[in-house]
C-alpha cells in the first residue's frame, strides 16, 4: 500500500508483493489491482501533494508562455516557429501549446480531486 501511494512502478510493486508474498506474477498483478481499486482515495490522498505541484507549476507556466505569446502578438511581434516562412505560425504553435499545458493540469487536477472524493 505504501509503495503505490509513492509513485512506485507498478511493475515493482507487482515483483516486491510476489516475493513477500511466494505468489506468481498474475495473483501478485490481481492483488495489487484490487488494492489500488479499494484504496483508491487512500492512495490519491498520498500522491495528491506531488501531483498538485505539478499540476500547478504546469498550469502557470502554460498561462505565462500563452499570455506572452497572445500579448507578443498583440503588438505585431512575429514569432517563427523551426524557421519556417509562415508569419505568426510560431505565434500559434506557443499559444496553443501554453493551453495545453493550461487544459492538462486543469485535467490532471480534476482526476485528483474525484479520486480524492472517491468518485
Amino acid at each position: 500500500m505504501d509503495e503505490l501511494g509513492q509513485h512506485k512502478p507498478e511493475d515493482d510493486v507487482i515483483f516486491a508483493v510476489a516475493q513477500r508474498g511466494n505468489m506468481n506474477w498474475d495473483e501478485a498483478s490481481r492483488f495489487v489491482q484490487q488494492v489500488q481499486t479499494e484504496r483508491r482515495t487512500e492512495i490519491a490522498r498520498r500522491q495528491s501533494p506531488l501531483i498538485l505541484i505539478v499540476a500547478l507549476v504546469t498550469a502557470i507556466g502554460g498561462a505565462g508562455l500563452a499570455g506572452y505569446v497572445a500579448s507578443a502578438t498583440l503588438n505585431g511581434v512575429i514569432i517563427f516557429f523551426l524557421d519556417l516562412p509562415i508569419p505568426y505560425l510560431g505565434n500559434l504553435v506557443y499559444f496553443v501549446i501554453g493551453m495545453a499545458m493550461v487544459i492538462g493540469a486543469a485535467v490532471g487536477l480534476g482526476e485528483m480531486v474525484s479520486d480524492l472524493l472517491g468518485r
